[in-house]
């Protein structure tokens, strides 16, 4: 399923902070000061999972971890955080996606995510 970025926050995007906070166009102004605002195309739901992929333009990720929240907040309020390092042994983040390789995209207004789930 494909989203489109359509607004980015002041504050979303730190080369320091290895993570993309994505929301849907219904986030809060205080939200979308720091994160990447998606649009998706179509409203059919998400199931991702370990070994599906994230395409952000041309750049390909492998998703290595799905935190316990990522799924449901993805469908419901287009919410879920990318995360480009490591899984720590404790407390991932449970609105993550930790991606693979850790190296940040270049994200801009009109960047296209196209999230490639395998199936059930």
């Amino acid at each position: 399923m494909k989203a489109i970025v359509t607004e980015i926050g002041a504050k979303a995007l730190d080369e320091k902070e290895p993570m993309i906070i994505l929301f849907g166009e219904s986030a809060t102004e205080g939200l979308k000061e720091y994160s990447v605002i998606q649009k998706f195309q179509e409203t059919r739901s998400l199931k991702m999972k370990e070994g599906d992929r994230l395409k952000i333009d041309e750049q390909e990720y492998t998703i290595r971890y799905v935190g316990s929240y990522a799924n449901e907040n993805l469908n419901s309020i287009a919410h879920v955080t990318l995360v480009f390092t490591d899984i720590p042994e404790e407390d991932p983040i449970v609105n993550g996606l930790y991606l693979d390789p850790t190296t940040l995209p270049k994200i801009q207004i009109g960047t296209t995510i196209d999230y490639v789930s395998s199936g059930v």
